[in-house]
């Protein structure tokens, strides 16, 4: 890397690579200076499948971000989404070294160190262990147990599990590009970090953020992440679906966004589209109220298995604030109402947000695509809204 002090971060999803670089302003904080997406094949719900496609991917990503800061990226930090990430509750407790003078840090810090022996089984590796609650003398739950008296001091951990083979493969596809692998973060934390506000955390939420190939989903309570899981469908299904129409794949995703909507009743009932073959002869029209029944079928399941781990979660009835969608196809039209009319929660849709100094002015949230668009900002025009990777590292 030049001297800079630069944090570069790479989010490998099913159809595309987002290459994220930030920069340290003066407050010591992470202004994101450049992102670069590029189309993917070879990953197929999160799992690398081919590894000569996604490295080339990635050293095209990568290529560019060098060129246009004039730096050599030589480390990352890495996203991961996959039905094969998965979370795990585990509970212990130690004995209170004073319990006249009540907990302490090191009584807590002897709690987390008995977190840190706990072993993941063969084929996983822990990436995460977050602690759930703090309880004295196994009746009093407090959110800081220093200074709480008690001869007991137990904690459920929350521990973030992934793969070894998935996680293996994407360092693999890395180093292939001369890069070192920093860590990984599974990509639903770090979604949430990115698009949420305080009083969502704190209220309980649950952050739904579709991609490609896997829909993540996260869900906060009490300002911690409470559970994550990750469902193995996302927006290609969709342009599956709509691809049985005859409708050419290349038109699939610019028909779906523009013309789409994820509630068939709210559609037109009478309003043809035309749609280009490969001559003008195979041009065929498409009712929008026929496309819209074929993309609700599909985004139904979708919310159907979100709410389902939502249930799973255990915490569906303490969401004050409901649903927040983000990803790719969050923008698709009217798919915050069919989360709503299958959940029965409130639902807004979000952005990543860039620049946390941001929050200080009126819009606590701005599109990448909206970045990209303001002069000076990014020099890329093929983006992708999300770096939620480095905005969970401090941006």
């Amino acid at each position: 890397m030049e001297k800079k002090n630069y944090t570069v971060a790479v989010d490998l999803g099913s159809s595309n690579v987002v290459v994220a670089v930030g920069e340290k302003n003066a407050e010591e904080r992470l202004d994101v200076v450049c992102v670069v997406s590029k189309p993917v094949e070879g990953v197929n719900a999160g799992k690398i499948e081919n590894i000569e496609l996604v490295s080339r991917a990635i050293r095209e990503a990568v290529s560019e971000a060098e060129e246009q800061l004039g730096i050599r990226i030589t480390e990352a930090y890495a996203g991961i989404s996959g039905d094969f990430v998965r979370c795990a509750r585990h509970m212990d407790h130690v004995f209170v070294y004073d319990p006249q003078n009540g907990v302490n840090q090191k009584d807590v810090d002897a709690l987390f160190d008995r977190m840190r022996n706990v072993q993941a089984p063969d084929d996983e590796t822990i990436m995460d262990r977050v602690p759930q609650n703090y309880v004295v003398d196994d009746n009093q739950e407090v959110k800081n147990p220093v200074g709480s008296f008690g001869k007991k001091l137990s904690s459920t951990f929350n521990f973030i599990l992934c793969l070894k083979t998935p996680m293996q493969r994407l360092d693999m596809a890395l180093k292939r590009v001369g890069i070192k692998m920093l860590s990984v973060t599974s990509n639903a934390i770090a979604t949430a970090e990115a698009v949420l506000l305080p009083d969502e955390k704190e209220e309980g939420v649950a952050v739904v953020d579709i991609g490609g190939g896997v829909t993540d989903v996260a869900v906060y309570y009490r300002n911690v992440v409470r559970y994550i899981a990750t469902i193995p469908m996302g927006a290609t299904a969709i342009n599956r679906d709509i691809r049985t129409m005859s409708v050419p794949e290349k038109h699939v995703e610019s028909l779906k966004q523009k013309y789409g909507s994820a509630v068939a009743e709210l559609a037109p009932e009478d309003k043809l589209i035309r749609v280009n073959g490969r001559t003008a002869r195979e041009a065929k029209d498409i009712l929008l109220r026929n496309l819209a029944t074929v993309i609700e079928a599909r985004a139904t399941d979708i919310a159907e298995f979100v709410l389902q781990e939502i249930k799973d979660s255990g915490y569906i009835g303490k969401l004050a604030y409901g649903i927040v969608l983000t990803g790719g196809s969050a923008k698709l039209k009217d798919l915050d109402e069919l989360f709503r009319r299958v959940t029965g929660m409130d639902v807004r849709v979000a952005s990543a947000e860039f620049e946390r100094r941001l929050r200080a002015h009126d819009e606590p949230y701005v599109s990448l695509d909206e970045l990209c668009r303001t002069p000076g900002t990014f020099t890329s025009a093929e983006v992708y809204p999300r770096t939620g990777i480095l905005a969970s590292l401090g941006a």
